[in-house]
């Protein structure tokens, strides 16, 4: 058995002081303060803080790696630059892409996941059903209605997918939230001009999540005499709706992170990533984006042509800094919008996102300005050799 001793164990209600953390087949085996049990090959934790394994519901690429790459190695290449940032288990996402490359992105996930340092959980498909009005970076002329033999052939292959962001008002799409909702597939809304009255329907029809709040959706608008709210109002105040949300203070600005914070909470927020594969690369580096051209910027990408912002360039656990330290919340909460709230959503909460016993032992060691010292994934050290506080 090991274990690691003298940390501040992030819980989902508070920072436990001065506590010690175990580790036995791969699970939690116990944890406590103070008074630590014998026979345990223990690692001084330096009063740093340990956490649950960051979970990524949302997340492209990194270090140059694309999921859409369609390789293997890719998928290792981006999940251990994310592993190495705090994040264990991570849902690899393509952005609108024909059925043809999404098909080969699934092989080369079902061999990536044997193999990776990281917990590669089934992919997040961000497309191809979405309004081209709201199209973003992604390529309008990939985007269109789902058919009824896509649907067939998503709901077949659901065991390697675990959400699709699509546009609840496009034809066809009631068929696609019900089928693949009850395949497994978290639906989420997301690229989209659905407005109140497309968001009730999609609620009836098993939709339960909106992707990246904010951004490449409806506002409040007035339409005659009267305003009507849009995706964004509705999300904020139905409790129904989990959201996520990339915090990274540019895809959205601090005043609309509190407002998302205030009206949403911690069980109803995670934290995504949006990281393409341009993250970690210099800012101005160009990279491919689907079929088209993008670049780095500070904390950001976009297309290469300056006509539209694209994903992020940070980690999870860059968010979480953001929160905390920018928005003043608590790091118990931030950290849980980055684990337990995607670990629900993903109908994991029984096994990840949160310090418990017999849950996996996916831990992040890190200290007060949220530099990772060591990671575990399955009760092994995947990332720090030696305490360096």
């Amino acid at each position: 058995m090991q274990g690691i001793h003298s940390v501040r164990l992030v819980l989902l209600d508070r920072v436990l002081e001065d506590a010690w953390i175990t580790m036995e087949g791969g699970a939690i085996a116990a944890f406590g303060q103070r008074e630590r049990p014998a026979g345990v090959e223990w690692l001084d934790g330096g009063q740093l803080y340990v956490s649950p394994g960051l979970i990524d519901l949302h997340v492209h690429g990194g270090n140059g790696a694309d999921a859409l790459d369609g390789t293997p190695e890719a998928l290792l290449r981006m999940s251990d630059y994310h592993l190495a940032h705090g994040t264990t288990s991570l849902c690899p996402t393509l952005i609108s892409s024909t059925y043809e490359r999404i098909s080969v992105a699934l092989d080369a996930w079902e061999i990536a996941r044997t193999r990776a340092n990281a917990r590669l959980l089934p992919l997040h498909l961000e497309g191809p059903h979405f309004a081209r009005t709201k199209a973003g970076a992604h390529d309008p002329e990939l985007l269109h209605p789902a058919t009824d033999s896509e649907i067939s052939w998503l709901v077949e292959r659901a065991s390697g997918i675990s959400q699709m962001t699509m546009a609840p008002e496009l034809p066809n799409a009631r068929a696609l939230m019900e089928r693949g909702g009850r395949a497994g597939i978290v639906m989420s809304a997301g690229h989209t001009e659905a407005r109140e009255e497309h968001m009730r329907l999609a609620l009836d029809a098993g939709l339960h999540k909106v992707t990246h709040l904010y951004n490449a959706m409806t506002y409040a608008e007035k339409r005659g005499l009267f305003r009507h709210a849009g995706l964004a109002e509705f999300a904020l105040t139905e409790d129904r709706l989990s959201c996520e949300i990339v915090a990274d203070g540019v895809h959205v600005e601090p005043v609309l992170l509190k407002l998302a914070y205030q009206s949403k909470g911690a069980g109803r927020l995670a934290l995504i990533s949006d990281a393409l594969a341009g993250t970690g690369l210099p800012i101005g580096t160009e990279f491919t984006l689907g079929t088209l051209r993008a670049a780095v910027g500070e904390r950001y990408c976009l297309l290469a042509d300056g006509s539209a912002l694209a994903g992020s360039a940070t980690c999870i656990l860059d968010q979480v800094r953001i929160m905390t330290q920018t928005l003043g919340v608590a790091l118990h909460e931030a950290v849980r919008m980055a684990t337990h709230t995607p670990a629900r959503l993903l109908g994991q909460d029984h096994r990840l996102g949160s310090i418990a016993v017999g849950h996996v032992a996916d831990l992040v060691h890190f200290d007060q300005n949220l530099r990772v010292h060591h990671v575990w994934v399955d009760g092994q050290r995947r990332v720090g050799d030696s305490l360096n506080p």
